[in-house]
């Protein structure tokens, strides 16, 4: 047992004694120590007496009973007095003691968390900023974006008639191709610079494609949009920049168009698309009007068509296949694209599908067609795939197809023969394909799906015999048809139908497409119903491939 000094207790008389009692010996009074002027019973009675009030200390018996050794540990605590403390106050110090830096650490690692999440939500903040901004404006040029533009005018939320200024550069590709895309894009931003400048109160311009712009103008008519179309038109081909010491400019072919309140925002684009091609027909440099007269002569066009008109445009290569991005819902990144036919016709016009497809698809034109398609087809899905081995391309057929055997061998040989991956492909049977022989029509769909290729039923809700199609044909995607989307936002009972579709998918183990989307408002609530997949101008219109290479190139899409 080893003593030490402490003060308080009843140690505090014992301890003292004991040490009195040891030092009695060497202390000297009147030449006798104090040990001779006691009786050595009393000395004895002392040193006990001490020793046993010592040994009543805390710990000590416990330590005994243990088999532990026993401290007496020296600590001072006030001006007077001793006491003996057991050995574990000394551990229990030091595990205070270790505990409290592994408090002070613990709390210096949490001000460090509580910091980088700052940093992280701030800057979260910051790109949440920054994308909201890129879906208004475009970064290239600043003026609006091709998403604002569809979502200012969209159907249904138009408070003014506009006027619709749709402005294309002339021969603007030779740029890039001559003085490299920095150039390019130095033109798009200087012509920006006076486009800017026009619009007036509720209006604006903005960047459509890549070089292609929209300028809406609010309560003005066509006349004195065609003023404004023509100045514009003057004042961009002296726009220019200059190169290794040229002067580069480019000039513009715009289409003129009306679009009142209550009418379809997608046909006015249409027909300002058309005007714009019929000046790039006449030359380019040029305004067209979407006038009465002109609507009516692009009504004709298209009624006049006639088989001869397809098969010269056919042997002339006249059509050419598009491509429009089918993307993810919550990301608004491609996951594929849709292939989709324009026919560039000899005189200027540019005709999408619904104006020839039904001719096209008549037995005595469709092998050719096919034939032309199929050439089309292989070499853009092979540019896909180079750039991300998960795209895929869709692309339409009909009934002749999807019943004849050695059309569905012969094009899954050419699929073979070209190395593609089945399954970056996805046949789309539209609603109006004739289903005459179910038994044949399916063993033909199964054929394609076990090579690997998917199948699409595309515009589902046109017609009564859906359900029996989603019934009969063990699809891998439906696309629902823009006419549920339009609406949705207004009609309860389209959107009630898309849940329950969705429901039906998981347990019928397909997936669902939505096309149409115009706005993010649609996105949004297709988003909420578990739409996972959408297609529409809000992500994108059909492209040649070239624009939407360089999109994905550029990480746009």
């Amino acid at each position: 047992m080893f003593a030490s000094i402490f003060y308080v207790g009843l140690q505090g008389v014992a301890i003292p004694s004991l040490i009195c009692a040891l030092a009695m010996p060497f202390i000297y009074v009147e030449n006798l120590t104090l040990l001779a002027q006691v009786s050595q019973l009393n000395y004895a009675f002392l040193i006990l007496f001490s020793c046993v009030i010592g040994l009543m200390l805390e710990g000590f018996f416990d330590a005994i009973k243990k088999g532990e050794p026993y401290r007496l540990v020296l600590s001072k605590v006030n001006p007077i007095g001793l006491i003996i403390g057991p050995l574990e106050v000394d551990n229990l110090k030091s595990q205070l003691q270790e505990k409290n830096q592994q408090i002070s650490q613990a709390y210096a690692a949490l001000e460090q968390t509580n910091d980088n999440l700052k940093t992280l939500t701030e800057s979260l903040e910051n790109q949440t900023q920054t994308y909201k901004k890129m879906a208004v404006i475009d970064q290239l040029t600043g003026l609006k974006s091709r998403h604002y533009f569809y979502n200012y005018l969209t159907d249904g939320s138009r408070n003014h008639s506009y006027c619709l200024i749709l402005i294309d550069l002339d021969n603007f590709k030779s740029v890039n191709d001559i003085y490299g895309r920095d150039a390019g894009d130095e033109i798009l931003k200087a012509c920006a610079t006076v486009l800017i400048e026009v619009p007036t109160h509720h209006g604006f311009a903005a960047r459509v494609g890549g070089e292609e712009f929209c300028i809406a103008l609010a309560n003005i008519d066509l006349n004195k949009g065609q003023i404004i179309a023509d100045d514009l038109r003057r004042r961009l081909g002296n726009t220019s920049i200059i190169k290794a010491g040229i002067s580069v400019n480019r000039t513009a072919s715009i289409g003129v168009a009306e679009l009142a309140k209550d009418v379809v925002l997608k046909y006015v684009i249409s027909l300002a698309d058309e005007a714009l091609y019929a000046s790039k027909s006449k030359g380019k440099n040029t305004t067209t009007l979407v006038d009465e007269k002109f609507i009516v002569e692009s009504k004709n066009n298209q009624k006049n068509l006639t088989f001869n008109d397809l098969l010269i445009g056919l042997s002339n290569n006249e059509f050419h296949l598009y491509i429009q991005p089918i993307c993810s819902n919550s990301s608004g990144k491609a996951v594929g694209f849709e292939g989709l036919m324009r026919w560039h016709r000899s005189d200027g016009l540019i005709l999408p599908p619904d104006h020839f497809l039904e001719l096209a698809m008549s037995p005595g034109i469709y092998p050719k067609f096919k034939d032309v398609y199929m050439a089309q087809l292989i070499p853009i899905i092979t540019a896909l795939t180079k750039l991300n081995l998960e795209y895929y391309l869709s692309f339409n057929t009909e009934g002749t197809f999807i019943h004849s055997s050695q059309m569905v061998n012969h094009f899954i040989s050419q699929v073979q023969e070209a190395k593609i991956k089945p399954k970056n492909l996805v046949l789309e049977l539209p609603e109006k394909a004739a289903i005459l022989n179910t038994k044949k029509a399916l063993s033909n769909i199964k054929l394609l799906q076990k090579s690997g290729i998917g199948i699409a039923l595309d515009d589902f809700g046109m017609e009564h015999s859906n359900m029996d199609r989603i019934r009969d044909i063990p699809a891998d995607i439906v696309k629902i048809d823009r006419s549920f989307i339009s609406k949705i936002d207004k009609n309860p009972r389209s959107l009630a139908i898309i849940k329950a579709l969705v429901t039906m998918a998981e347990q019928l183990n397909f997936q669902i497409i939505a096309e149409g989307i115009e706005t993010q408002a649609q996105a949004t609530i297709l988003a909420e119903s578990g739409i996972t997949r959408a297609q529409g101008y809000f992500y994108g219109r059909p492209q040649q491939v070239s624009y939407w290479l360089k999109q994905i190139d550029n990480d746009k899409i």
